[in-house]
């Protein structure tokens, strides 16, 4: 059943006098408008879910990234071939504007040579080692000496053992650097290039796994620069097995392996639109990372998000749809070093933002959808909720609060600029087992569940795309009050520190 234009409205106008369900800004202030949508909007947004669900192009769209480019380093050859086929597709689809958007990183990085590892003392043996990302090459022959065990990652405990880290090889292990990511990702990479001032001949950090699952992070801090180190990432086996020795005496470890880097690279974001109709220049954004880390092939982190970056496009236009605002579909590049690729987009579309009707990114993953991580605004909850029952259809009707993922994706350049963002919620048990490491192929990726997750995005931005209402931007003080009811606001503060943000 069809509820008429003025029933819709009078929706919308209730619930900004309901408690509980108001649309509020994260001060608590009630917005101004909302989303609202007309009767053959909904219509058009229950053609475009079918159309996704039944002839959506994520899945094969998933597949030629993963299987036929394959990973996508940030200014890779790959990368770059990647770029093409979004710019090629997006012509294909007959997208308008359709264009790539070049930043500079400090450096590429590649591996050239597998890396080679063993234990010298007490015994020889082989270790489980790859180039950690965005180290430097080791010299040649490699690194050789005895291991320190840094149990506590932070500059004032690497200092206070500088004497004994000089002249040795330190192994980190995940715990350490657990810990010290809860302080902020800006203090995790001061501590790690504390240890190469302190003289250290190279840095193992023990995140794998397995000794067969290499688990990557990259030791770049958030700006694409080369680490001030030779750093290798080691299985977990043997990470265990090197503590245990060391409990008990000294070990002695070598290892080598040479990088490709390249200096001062041109890394393209791809942009294509979907004009609106309205003239205002108002848009929604969908987007989602084209890179990806290299041990597998990306299908997941992130095949899945640009596939529906690109899929969503894909509909629209098959389903002849004419949204009133422009939808702007953005793959950006440079997110695994940090987010770098959207942080310059913003940058360079500083003087539009305030067009920008709503931000939708994928990062977690092809399990089926759960709805959106909102990140404390009500508002954003409450607009939700005029679309909630075709959200529902497709099992994706929550909202979640939870701000552990706030910077961790594409969406947070923008959120913290005051934009309306959300990022697709997904379950993410699945995803963390093969995130960054070899086993992220396309064989884990459900077809079903993909076009769920881009058949939500794609309904969710279509309605705010269609709209006759809109979300306010929040200001400087309104950003810093979400952030802080996300209990993400520290985080925040160690990124502006460190002149990320």
């Amino acid at each position: 059943m069809r509820k008429s234009t003025s029933i819709l409205f009078l929706i919308a106008l209730l619930a900004a006098r309901v408690p509980g369900s108001v649309a509020q800004t994260a001060s608590g202030s009630a917005s101004s408008s909302s989303v609202v949508l007309s009767p053959s909007a909904q219509a058009d947004l229950i053609r475009l879910g079918g159309q996704m669900m039944l002839a959506g192009k994520a899945y094969e769209y998933d597949r030629e990234l993963a299987d036929e480019i394959g990973p996508r380093l940030t200014g890779s050859a790959n990368y770059v071939k990647a770029t093409d086929w979004a710019v090629a597709e997006f012509k294909r689809l007959g997208l308008s504007n359709i264009h790539k958007e070049g930043w500079k990183i400090p450096a590429t990085w590649e591996p050239e040579t597998l890396a080679t590892a063993r234990m010298i003392a007490p015994h020889e043996q082989r270790l489980h080692l790859e180039s950690e990302g965005w180290s430097p090459s080791t010299p040649e022959g490699g690194v050789r000496g005895n291991v320190y065990y840094l149990s506590e990652l932070k500059v004032a405990s690497v200092q206070a053992q500088a004497s004994r880290i000089q002249g040795s090889i330190v192994l980190v292990d995940g715990e350490a650097i657990d810990s010290a990511i809860s302080d902020g990702f800006g203090k995790l990479f001061d501590a790690l290039d504390a240890i190469g001032k302190a003289g250290a001949k190279g840095l193992i950090l023990g995140i794998g796994t397995t000794n067969n699952a290499p688990s990557f992070v990259g030791v770049t801090a958030f700006d694409g620069s080369l680490f001030n180190l030779p750093t290798g990432n080691l299985g977990r086996e043997d990470t265990l097995l090197l503590k245990r020795l060391l409990a008990r005496g000294a070990v002695e470890v070598e290892f080598s392996f040479t990088n490709r880097i390249r200096r001062n690279v041109t890394v393209n974001n791809v942009v294509a639109e979907i004009p609106g109709t309205d003239g205002t220049g108002d848009y929604v954004l969908i987007g989602g990372h084209l890179d990806s880390w290299h041990p597998g092939t990306g299908a997941q982190d992130n095949g899945t998000g640009a596939a529906t970056v690109v899929a969503v496009a894909q509909a629209v236009m098959a389903s002849g749809l004419k949204p009133k605002r422009t939808m702007r579909f953005v793959l950006f590049g440079g997110e695994e070093e940090g987010t770098i690729g959207s942080i310059r987009y913003v940058q360079q579309h500083a003087a539009e933002l305030s067009h920008c009707a709503g931000v939708f990114v994928t990062d977690t993953g092809a399990e089926a959808p759960k709805g959106w991580y909102a990140f404390g605004r009500a508002d954003e909850s409450a607009a939700l909720k005029t679309i909630q029952p075709m959200l529902d259809s497709l099992g994706a009707g929550g909202v979640s609060n939870n701000g552990e993922f706030t910077f961790e994706t594409d969406e947070s350049a923008f959120l913290v600029k005051g934009v309306p963002a959300f990022v697709l919620w997904t379950p993410v048990d699945k995803y963390f087992l093969i995130h960054h490491k070899p086993s992220d192929t396309f064989d884990k990726v459900n077809q079903r569940d993909l076009n769920l997750g881009a058949a939500t995005v794609g309904v969710t931005a279509y309605a705010f795309a269609d709209s006759t209402g809109e979300l306010p931007h929040l200001t400087a003080a309104q950003v810093i009050d979400q952030l802080k009811s996300v209990n993400a606001y520290t985080e925040y503060q160690d990124l502006l520190a460190h002149k990320v943000m």
